[in-house]
């Protein structure tokens, strides 16, 4: 009997560890679910938190929650640019106790950047202005786009994490001038402009120039990658940038890498490490076929200096499970306090349609969707050393996406477009250092299958639950539980729009916004979580 009574004990006590890994310490009210627009959470320095819905027709909504969780807030910005009718959020960030909303629209064919200040404390407008412009799209450039591979001309944005300061980089993609069609804008606390320059062509000797990344250091120095080349297709005379544009200064400091030298890279990340004081540089270079290499490198952004490059893939015990061949490529990069760090594969396959119904590949145009299959995550020490890695195998199917490699990186500090539940087909690393966690949506019906079998493709995801992967220990796929608990009844499902979600190192609190249903009945909440 006493045996027994032990044993039940260690299982009980089992059973509380395996929950204690993740837990939810508060929630607030329940709310309509946000079905179309872009949405996504902000947690402050104060510890209040705050979540913004931004309808394309009636404007932006806000809810404001206390340090204590508790909600204090809910307010209806109509912001000037009226209607939004081809834009997207480009960055929602904390600056100075306030929040900062930046917005993108295009009209009359003008892209045009607005900033968007909300109180931090009261959810009211504060400030609404728009901050920058590009040139007049003509009437042919669709066709440009789209036949003859011109970027479309953009925004991009990036805060320093660990200030108050961050960036603007202003693509200008149909410029004729190559010494205008990229510039740099630096803002500090203040939200008032400290620097301002264009990114000029080395010796202009490149015809083309791709923007890949920004880092933000302080209210020091921006640092822009990017990939210059005289062809479309880049490779044979393609060439890794990294400008510099220091605190006051009128002109950019370039440098060319002297890696990936004469091959064609298409995309780019760039993070700032203060613990050894350089840039982490992630490139995929093009292989052949639809197959990629991936580099890792270290760059001193401030002698120029290239100290480390290595292939960045996952181990080989990854690459060869059985059955699995494993060809992800990189999507994100996570870096903890300490310097360590890690790179989350996913691999990524794409089907785009005609309009005619044909099938024709990964081209466009046509009605495209992204196949997402297994992730992996590789994990390194602060100078590029390899620690150890992890597989979880799953399948999502996100239709009407063209999701490429570091889409996770670019989505970071941007909001989530809300598209008939695409939102919710989509994983999360929380990056805890020693704890951290992988999180996603998914069926039961796939829990008996996570080391090997079939496994049931989301395709829609009324059906299914949040689950968390604890990454820890020897084995190469962690064992995965619910978030919020078994339901009890398999008509009865909890899920998480892990894609809007915030985690703040400081206080180890992750935000998401729960999805309940409840025989039928649907309702969201935020909640807060703690790894």
């Amino acid at each position: 009997m006493k045996r027994n009574a032990l044993l039940l004990a260690l299982m009980l006590l089992c059973g509380i560890t395996l929950k204690a890994q993740i837990k939810q310490i508060a929630e607030g009210p329940v709310f309509e679910e946000p079905e179309e627009g872009f949405a996504k959470i902000l947690q402050f320095k104060n510890g209040s938190t705050m979540f913004v819905h931004i309808d394309a027709k009636k404007g932006i909504d806000v809810r404001r929650y206390d340090g204590t969780h508790k909600e204090t807030v809910v307010n209806h910005i109509d912001p000037s640019y009226g209607k939004l009718k081809n834009g997207s959020i480009k960055g929602f960030f904390e600056i100075s106790g306030n929040a900062i909303l930046l917005v993108s629209e295009i009209d009359g064919r003008v892209p045009s950047l607005y900033r968007i200040t909300i109180d931090g404390k009261t959810g009211n407008l504060i400030d609404d202005r728009k901050i920058a412009e590009l040139n007049k799209m003509s009437m042919f450039a669709g066709y440009s786009m789209v036949f003859g591979s011109v970027p479309m001309p953009d925004f991009f944005v990036r805060k320093d994490p660990d200030s108050d300061n961050y960036a603007i980089a202003l693509f200008n993609s149909f410029e004729s001038d190559r010494s205008k069609r990229i510039e740099i804008v630096a803002y500090g606390s203040d939200n008032n402009e400290k620097s301002r320059a264009y990114y000029n062509s080395p010796d202009d000797r490149y015809k083309y120039l791709k923007y890949l990344d920004m880092a933000v250091i302080g209210s020091e120095k921006v640092c822009v990658l990017a990939y210059a080349s005289n062809s479309q297709s880049g490779g044979n005379d393609g060439e890794l940038i990294l400008a510099g544009l220091d605190k006051g200064a009128k002109a950019v400091t370039l440098n060319e890498l002297d890696f990936a030298r004469n091959e064609a890279v298409s995309w780019g990340l760039a993070r700032y490490s203060p613990t050894v004081k350089q840039i982490i540089v992630s490139v995929t270079v093009k292989g052949r076929g639809n197959k990629y290499t991936p580099l890792l490198a270290f760059v001193n952004p401030f002698d120029k200096k290239v100290n480390r490059v290595d292939a960045a893939i996952p181990s080989s015990r990854i690459i060869n499970y059985p059955k699995e061949e494993f060809d992800g490529v990189p999507v994100n990069l996570f870096l903890n306090t300490d310097g360590t760090f890690s790179i989350v594969f996913e691999q990524i396959s794409i089907t785009v349609v005609s309009y005619s119904g044909i099938n024709i590949g990964p081209v466009a145009p046509g009605s495209s969707t992204s196949w997402l299959r297994n992730i992996a995550i590789v994990n390194y020490s602060k100078t590029g050393e390899f620690i150890n890695d992890y597989m979880i195998r799953k399948r999502h199917d996100v239709n009407a996406a063209y999701l490429q490699p570091y889409y996770q990186s670019i989505r970071h500090d941007m909001g989530q477009m809300l598209y008939k539940g695409n939102q919710y087909k989509s994983f999360d690393f929380i990056s805890a250092g020693p704890r951290s966690y992988v999180v996603f949506n998914d069926t039961e019906r796939n829990n008996d299958a996570q080391e090997k079998g079939g496994l049931t493709t989301i395709e829609g995801v009324s059906n299914c639950d949040a689950f968390v992967y604890p990454l820890k220990g020897t084995d190469l796929i962690p064992k995965r539980d619910y978030i919020f608990g078994n339901p009890e009844s398999k008509k009865d499902h909890n899920l998480a729009l892990f894609t809007i979600s915030d985690y703040d190192k400081q206080s180890n609190v992750y935000a998401t916004l729960k999805l309940e249903n409840q025989h039928g009945n649907k309702g969201v909440k935020v909640i807060w979580l703690q790894p």
